[in-house]
């Protein structure tokens, strides 16, 4: 009889043998046979069948009649298949359960790629920390500036200047907070020229050198944050700055230069 080679191939990943899976294919065709007929029918050497049905019989693939002379029938698939699914989803839990035990224990020992930053004077210390220690670029996208920041920013102008680093900056015209209106492109100017403005979000991004990466949060009713409640995630992660810094240039490339 012919056989279908994904259908065999299917079973051996099941765990049978390639004898067996032809052993077991000829019963569910044929029915019921003795050895010599299924030897026949499955091509399957006289020399092995009896270790090939022997096995089948063992794992649960096929029965016996118990009679003589004996003769094999296979088992219904839907019973044999359900049962190995069984087996399969209880296995692959069981390995899933370790690996995961594994895989989030060197995890935890992996040092942490991210810090929170609570405080509008920390926020600022960070970002000081940040823009002085910048070589070649810092970039700024968005809306959220907390007075300390800015206080912080017009102090680490001049070092930023003297050292040739290029500042750019992509934010509202102006922001409302709870202590009067900022206009933010003036309160910049003193850090670059190079300020334009958009419809920025009330949150922050800087990125320095490609390098580091500082988002800041506030909540926010209305149109109005509230600084007071920022906070601030750093991130020392050279991969995540790369991908927000593609993005900054490709939102300035697209913008006329005089906005």
């Amino acid at each position: 009889m012919r056989y279908d080679e994904k259908l065999i191939a299917n079973l051996r990943m099941l765990g049978l043998t390639h004898y067996g899976a032809k052993a077991y294919l000829a019963l569910v065709t044929l029915g019921p046979l003795g050895a010599a007929a299924v030897a026949e029918a499955s091509e399957v050497p006289r020399s092995k069948v009896y270790d090939v049905l022997r096995r089948l019989v063992r794992e649960d693939w096929i029965t016996t009649t118990g009679t003589r002379p004996m003769s094999y029938a296979a088992r219904d698939p839907r019973e044999v298949m359900g049962s190995r699914r069984e087996r399969m989803n209880d296995e692959l839990d069981s390995m899933t359960a370790e690996l995961r035990t594994r895989f989030d224990g060197v995890m935890e020992k992996e040092p942490p790629n991210a810090w929170m930053i609570r405080g509008s004077r920390n926020i600022a210390a960070r970002v000081r920390d940040m823009t002085g220690r910048a070589r070649e670029e810092v970039l700024m996208l968005g809306a959220l500036y907390l007075p300390e920041e800015l206080e912080a920013l017009r102090d680490v102008a001049p070092e930023l200047r003297r050292k040739g680093v290029r500042v750019r900056i992509l934010t509202r015209s102006m922001i409302v907070t709870a202590d009067g209106p900022i206009d933010l492109v003036e309160e910049l100017r003193p850090l670059t020229e190079e300020v334009r403005t958009i419809g920025a979000p009330m949150i922050k991004f800087i990125v320095t050198d490609g390098r580091d990466i500082m988002i800041m949060f506030s909540p926010v009713a209305g149109e109005v944050p509230d600084v007071a409640g920022s906070i601030a995630i750093w991130m020392p992660r050279s991969e995540v700055a790369a991908q927000m810094r593609g993005n900054f240039n490709m939102i300035w490339d697209g913008m006329d230069p005089g906005s």
